[in-house]
Order: structure tokens, then C-alpha cells, then sequence
């Protein structure tokens, strides 16, 4: 690793962003619909709030593969992908949609690692958000960047059925929910990006998308057994592997019982976890 790329990276620790938003209800309708829930009575369920904060760009600054490009705000990191790793939501009280609210981002730490696949750069940054004066939720999050790398393959084509008690992502799921966070990231609506830039057989599922699923699931089979604070939680994720529209998954949950964490994850039809997460109180 080129030694004045990792200092300048590095140099971004620290680096603020302020965003307020008007927190339109309209927009967790249209969330709540995309998601086939119904919409909550009491303030916003915990990864909802990812669908806020999202402030626009001008298209002069968006990057080859449509995020706001590096060096803005994130680090300038030399990879070409760039992905959604690690998410930890603290809920000290759920966001009112109808009512402003503040998220203040501060980019926490810059480190480079060497793995398998090559040099990796991992950046954290972390989120507070309040509302009415009050802190609301915490969050950290981690921002992962790496090279192309070998080409990966799909599980099953287009075409091929489903195995039964898995499913799959149609591609306007991911636009909806493209276009509901503010996301331009090309790997979720532009198929020849994938194939040809990226190496990706298909468009790629959002982590967030498939976090806030194994969220509800782990909320709804909390509450069914009568357990754990429904308005104080903390909710964790872990990416481990990658999900296309056409791979097969299940989400999977395990109870963690009165004083243990939950346990989720989401499955592919190989056998692979593609993602790992727990639910606790807050």
C-alpha cells in the first residue's frame, strides 16, 4: 500500500457531516409498503431511520459507480468496490416521523488490512441522531473497500425455480429501495455495471435491505413471546458474503431467551451466511 495514499485516507479521521431532516412520514409509508408491514404506531422500528438522513448531490460529484464520489466525505480509498460491512444500532428512543431530526456523522477510524482477497480499507463512522433535543439512536458503521478481484458466480439462473422455503429479490425491490434511501450505488440497478465493471453475475441485494428484514423478524419473534423492551434496542449485522437478485436465501432466527441476545441470519441456498445478526435490549 502506497504509503502517502494510506496518510491522506487516514487524515479524514475526525471529518464531520451535519444533515437535518423534515423525517416525512410519507416516506416510512412508502418503506412500510415496500416491506409488506404495516405502518408502526410507535415511531420508527429500528434500520428505518436509513431511509432519512440521505441528503442529495450534485451529479458532478457523484463517482463512476454513483455513490457521492471519495474525497467529499469518505476517504479517497484506491478500490473500486465499495461496500455496506458492519452495522451496530443502538434505539435509545424511536424517531416520530412528522418531527425533525439531526444525524451527526463523524468519520471514527481509517485502518488498512491485507486479506484474501487482497488489501482492504475499513472506515467507521459513527452516527448520533437526536430529535426534539433528545438523543435518539446511536450507530456505528463500517464501510469496507477493496479491489475488483476474481469474478463471482451466481447459484441459479433466472429461470431456474426456487428452492421451496427460500426466496429471492425481484430487481424493483432493489429499485424501490434504491430510490427510497437516495442510493445511486450502480450495483443495485445497472446490470451491465455489475457484469462488466464490477464482476458481479446480477444486481447485488443491499445489505440494509436484508439487515432491516432479519431485524423485523427477530423483533416479531421477540414480541410474540412476550419479551424484551420493544422501545429501548440494540440491533447489530455483519456482512459475510455476497447476495444477488437471483440467489436463493432464507432468513433463519434463533431465540436468545430471556437475558441473551437473539441470533439471525440470512442463509443462501449453498449453505453460506451471507449475513449474521443479534437483537438485544438496549
Amino acid at each position: 500500500m502506497n504509503e502517502a495514499v494510506r496518510a491522506e485516507c487516514e487524515a479524514y479521521v475526525g471529518r464531520e457531516r451535519e444533515v437535518t431532516d423534515s423525517m416525512a412520514p410519507e416516506t416510512a409509508i412508502k418503506l412500510a409498503t415496500l416491506l409488506g408491514r404495516p405502518m408502526p404506531a410507535q415511531g420508527l422500528p429500528p434500520t428505518w431511520h436509513w431511509a432519512y438522513f440521505n441528503h442529495g448531490y450534485p451529479i458532478a460529484d457523484a463517482g463512476e459507480d454513483g455513490h457521492e464520489r471519495l474525497g467529499l466525505f469518505l476517504p479517497p480509498a484506491p478500490f473500486h468496490r465499495r461496500m455496506w460491512a458492519a452495522g451496530d444500532v443502538t434505539v435509545h428512543r424511536p424517531l416520530r416521523p412528522g418531527t425533525p431530526a439531526t444525524r451527526r456523522s463523524i468519520i471514527a477510524a481509517v485502518d488498512f488490512k491485507t486479506g484474501k482477497s487482497g488489501d482492504l480499507c475499513f472506515v467507521t463512522v459513527t452516527h448520533a441522531i437526536t430529535q426534539d433535543g433528545a438523543n435518539a439512536i446511536d450507530e456505528i458503521q463500517t464501510v469496507v473497500y477493496r479491489d475488483r478481484g476474481l469474478a463471482e458466480t451466481a447459484l441459479r439462473g433466472p429461470a431456474d425455480p426456487v428452492p421451496k422455503g427460500y426466496f429471492v429479490h425481484p430487481d424493483m425491490e432493489l429499485y424501490f429501495y434504491s430510490a427510497l434511501t437516495h442510493n445511486g450505488h450502480r450495483i443495485h440497478w445497472d446490470r451491465d455495471f455489475c457484469r462488466t465493471i464490477e464482476g458481479y453475475p446480477g444486481l447485488v441485494v443491499h445489505g440494509p435491505l436484508m439487515a432491516t428484514k432479519l431485524c423485523h423478524g427477530m423483533i416479531d419473534e421477540a414480541e410474540a413471546q412476550g419479551s424484551g423492551d420493544p422501545s429501548a434496542r440494540r440491533f447489530a449485522f455483519r456482512a459475510q458474503a455476497p447476495v444477488f437478485d437471483t440467489t436463493p436465501i432464507r432468513l433463519v432466527m434463533e431465540a436468545g431467551g430471556e437475558e441473551a441476545a437473539s441470533k439471525a441470519r440470512v442463509e443462501r441456498s449453498d449453505g453460506v451466511t451471507a449475513m449474521a445478526a443479534t437483537l438485544s435490549g438496549a
